[in-house]
């Protein structure tokens, strides 16, 4: 008779855990399921995807490898750095509204 009392001890046990546990929440697995990843591990391919699919993504003067300058104004720019100090605006040049008179 003891061991009959063990089993339905046992199974009673068993059963109310398991309605206990159809009860919880796991509320950390429910605010990481709202991305919008394929899976955990899927990284940002939905993001590589788009960049992948788009037409000319860069504008047409990425593609300038040649630099209009020369060296010696170069130089002269690095020199003012250096020094701290600046160059006057020439008053024609600066004239933001086209080079017309107000």
């Amino acid at each position: 008779m003891e061991q009959n009392s063990f089993w339905l001890l046992f199974s009673i046990t068993t059963l109310v855990l398991s309605l206990a546990g159809g009860c919880t929440s796991d509320q950390f697995y429910e605010y990481r399921a709202h991305t919008d990843k394929v899976t955990e591990g899927a990284g940002n391919a939905s993001a590589a995807n788009r960049a992948i699919h788009t037409i000319d993504p860069w504008p047409a003067y990425a593609e300038k490898t040649e630099i209009n300058t020369d060296g010696k104004r170069a130089m002269v720019a690095v020199r003012r750095y250096e020094t701290n100090t600046s160059v006057k605006p020439n008053a024609e040049a600066s004239s933001s509204n086209g080079g017309a008179k107000n």
